[in-house]
């Protein structure tokens, strides 16, 4: 059996056959663009949603001379310490003028050392490297073998003036220095030629 040869569009078929190609190709096109921009759609909701969100305060910029954190305020300097004052219980020390005497009132007692002196002690005391007399309040005596060491350092009380400290009194002359605890009256008065007790 033989085919019939196959007859060419007319040209009404043909106009036909591309009318159908094109609306396909517009449909195509039409499913591209609405699948493209609900894609575009979504992304800018999403933009939309991102931007509706209530944003951020900027951040204020740190200027270059601050820092973030506080600046540290200067340290003052220390105030300078005064010198302490003497405490109360602390010795009262002075010298004769000649040097020779030197003594200290405490709390205790007074006493005076004496480092060149021509009298003999009494009772034997061993007063060779210098006379030792202190007063206290039951009495004055010469415990010369207790006597402290001279340091020259202490200040000098001039001839007619006294000195009084935790209750006693201690004067200079030219005759020697006399020592008294004021309440009992007790004292002693010690020069180079000799020493009295009372």
């Amino acid at each position: 059996m033989t085919r019939a040869p196959a007859r060419p569009f007319t040209g009404p078929q043909l106009a036909l056959v591309i009318a159908v190609c094109g609306l396909v190709v517009v449909f195509a096109v039409m499913l591209l663009a609405r699948a493209w921009g609900a894609e575009g759609r979504d992304g800018g909701a999403a933009e939309l949603r991102v931007d509706a969100s209530p944003a951020a305060p900027p951040a204020s910029p740190v200027p270059p001379a601050q820092s973030a954190t506080p600046a540290e305020s200067p340290v003052p300097a220390e105030a300078p310490t005064p010198p302490e004052a003497p405490s109360d219980a602390e010795p009262q020390r002075f010298r004769s003028p000649s040097g020779n005497i030197e003594c200290a009132i405490s709390v205790d007692s007074a006493g005076c050392v004496i480092a060149s002196f021509d009298f003999d002690p009494a009772d034997g005391a061993d007063c060779a490297n210098g006379g030792y007399l202190r007063v206290e309040p039951a009495g004055a005596f010469m415990p010369c073998e207790g006597a402290p060491d001279a340091t020259g350092a202490a200040a000098q009380l001039d001839y007619g003036s006294e000195l009084t400290a935790h209750g006693y009194t201690c004067s200079s002359e030219r005759s020697g220095v006399t020592c008294r605890h004021l309440d009992s009256g007790y004292g002693f008065a010690v020069a180079r030629a000799g020493y009295e007790l009372f």
